[in-house]
């Protein structure tokens, strides 16, 4: 569920002299003045793989708070497994404990929302055929990082949908797909969840709104079977073709009305769902909300 968070105070003394003076492993950072050789900000230091760093005006925790978890209990080297809600309440308590620093009322600015599925069908094999575009437009990034990994991103303002082969990434020798939200502003953060600090993130209600929140991200994806699984003639055939590319999209909105461009889509969508070719985002989305109802402890309306 949780994954990357940013967090920060204004109220740094105490932390930036912990990290400074009470560890005697010599692990903290600082930059220095090349003259007189004082310490300089920012100074960092890391714990498991959260780090930790001071600047001249505040104090910031970041990384992926599943991964510390894991990390720190000895279960994996990422995020790849079930991240249970009480798992999250520990992994702050022993993030704390490491800190020896109550971070609840650092503010929060960045976070990352994402659940790990396990599906019938290759991710791969679905990212390079099947997830086809983002609300009929095409995804701002896109990577196969050399054969390694398979990966497509789409960049709003205020948030990132990622979707990308977990297993691949990690060697796994079972199909496991990543599904995630990243949220870069904290206006959206506070106003849509009602998250402020760190505290607000240990309320299942938050995390609710965080899921229906990437749920309504994912039904926004273009998700399409292989036309080839039906048979479709005519003209309905050659709509459903070209209504693959996000290009055909980009010229209807640019040359005709936005009734017209929205009246379109809602037909390609109802002959998707005519000719079953939604199958597969619907098993993904059930796939999904059974994780979910499974990570919080909670049945969840969807």
């Amino acid at each position: 569920m949780i994954d990357f968070i940013k967090a920060y105070t204004n109220t740094k003394e105490s932390l930036e002299n912990r990290i400074k003076n009470d560890f005697p492993d010599s692990e903290t950072r600082c930059n220095y003045d090349y003259f007189n050789e004082d310490p300089k900000y920012p100074c960092w230091r890391r714990f498991e793989n959260i780090e930790v760093r001071i600047t001249d005006k505040s104090a910031f925790v970041r990384n992926s708070i599943h991964t510390y978890f894991n990390l720190k209990n000895g279960f994996a080297d990422g995020n790849y497994t079930d991240f249970y809600y009480p798992d999250i309440l520990t992994s702050f308590e022993q993030l704390q404990a490491d800190l020896d620093e109550d971070i609840s009322d650092y503010k929060v600015t960045n976070l990352e929302f994402g659940l790990n599925i396990q599906t019938s069908l290759s991710p791969k094999s679905m990212l390079n055929n099947n997830f086809l575009m983002y609300n009929f437009d095409e995804f701002n990034q896109h990577d196969t990082f050399k054969g390694k990994g398979a990966y497509k991103q789409y960049n709003r303002n205020e948030y990132y949908v990622k979707i990308y082969d977990k297993g691949l990434q990690y060697g796994l020798d079972y199909n496991l797909l990543r599904v995630e939200i990243k949220i870069i502003d904290s206006k959206l953060l506070k106003k849509r969840f009602g998250i402020r600090t760190v505290r607000d993130i240990y309320e299942k209600s938050r995390l609710e709104l965080l899921f229906k929140f990437l749920l309504e991200r994912f039904d926004e994806i273009n998700i399409i079977d292989c036309l080839t699984t039906q048979e479709i003639r005519g003209e309905e055939k050659t709509f459903l073709e070209l209504g693959k590319s996000p290009h055909y999209w980009r010229e209807i909105k640019n040359s005709k009305s936005s009734t017209y461009y929205y009246g379109l889509r809602q037909r390609y969508n109802k002959l998707l769902e005519i000719y079953q070719l939604d199958t597969i985002k619907l098993e993904l989305r059930d796939l999904l909300v059974a994780k979910f109802q499974t990570l919080i402890g909670d049945r969840v309306e969807n």
